[in-house]
C-alpha cells in the first residue's frame, strides 16, 4: 500500500472521506433526480412535462369512463387542470401523452404527437370524474388517483380528478 505523507493510516483515511464525499454527492443527484421526476409525472425515465409542471399519466387500459368534459385548459400551481366556471378537475393524461411549452403556454400532446390541448383555450375530453363525495371522502379520491397514477397527488392540485380516455 502506497505511503501517505503523514503515514498509511492517514492515507487511507483521506482515501475514505473522498470516497464519502463522492459518495454523498452520487445520492444526492439521485434524490434530485428522483423528485423531478415526481413532479414532471416522469415513468420509465422519460420527462413527459417541463420541469415544475405536475403531468400524471396512467397506464393505458382496455376500459374507460364514458363521458365527455369541455372547459378551459388550466395551469395553476404547477397543476395541470380543465377548469369550468363551477369547478376545475386535475386532468390524469393516459400514458404517452406528454406536454411542452410553446409561445409561453402548455400545449399537450397525445402518443403520436398530435396537439390535443393548448393552455387558456378550450378542450373537450372523453374519460370520466373521480369526485370526493362520490368516493368516500377526499382522502379516498387521493388515494384513487395516486393508485392509477403512481404518483402522489400534491395537494395543491385540489381533490376533483379526470381520468382522461386515449
Amino acid at each position: 500500500m502506497p505511503q501517505g505523507p503523514g503515514g498509511t493510516t492517514e492515507f487511507c483515511e483521506r482515501i475514505g472521506s473522498t470516497n464519502m464525499a463522492l459518495r454523498a454527492r452520487a445520492l444526492l443527484l439521485l434524490l434530485l433526480a428522483l423528485e423531478t421526476a415526481a413532479c414532471s409525472g416522469a415513468r420509465g425515465g422519460e420527462a413527459v412535462a417541463p420541469p415544475g409542471i405536475f403531468f400524471p399519466t396512467v397506464p393505458i387500459g382496455d376500459d374507460y369512463p364514458a363521458a365527455l368534459i369541455e372547459g378551459t385548459l388550466e395551469v395553476r400551481s404547477g397543476c395541470v387542470f380543465v377548469s369550468r366556471p363551477e369547478d376545475r378537475w386535475l386532468l390524469l393524461w393516459p400514458e404517452g401523452y406528454t406536454a411542452t411549452f410553446a409561445n409561453d403556454r402548455l400545449e399537450v400532446m397525445n402518443g403520436g404527437g398530435d396537439v390535443v390541448g393548448r393552455e387558456g383555450e378550450i378542450i373537450r375530453l372523453g374519460g370520466g370524474e373521480g369526485r370526493p363525495i362520490e368516493m368516500g371522502g377526499k382522502t379516498a379520491a387521493e388515494d384513487w388517483a395516486s393508485r392509477l397514477t403512481g404518483s402522489e397527488i400534491p395537494e395543491r392540485c385540489g381533490d376533483l380528478y379526470w381520468l382522461v380516455s386515449p
